[in-house]
């Protein structure tokens, strides 16, 4: 994994290396809004994570994620906070994206 300044670095690296899409956590499932197409915690595997500090002080922490599709070639990063995970998630998608973080 590299190691970025900040997160703006990390998601133009990404870009460049073909993650063109956006994901969205929407329930139990990632939305692509550029595809209109929920994509299920099945579906997808976690290829790279990063963690940035939002702000000195704070414990909230960004998380940036490198998602591909297992069945096509959709690439694309979600963005988030650990904030997030405490918000209506289901369990196999929390599942799915917790394993990667780093502690």
């Amino acid at each position: 994994m590299k190691n970025y300044p900040d997160k703006i670095k990390a998601i133009i690296d990404l870009q460049q290396r073909g993650y063109e899409l956006d994901f969205i956590m929407k329930g139990e499932f990632l939305f692509c809004p550029q595809q209109n197409r929920l994509i299920s915690p099945d579906e997808f595997e976690v290829t790279e994570t990063y963690q940035f500090k939002e702000n000195k002080g704070k414990i909230d922490m960004c998380v940036i994620y490198g998602i591909q599709s297992l069945q096509t070639d959709l690439k694309g990063i979600l963005m988030t906070s650990y904030r997030a995970f405490s918000f209506g998630l289901s369990i196999h998608l929390w599942s799915k994206l917790s394993k990667s973080l780093r502690t």
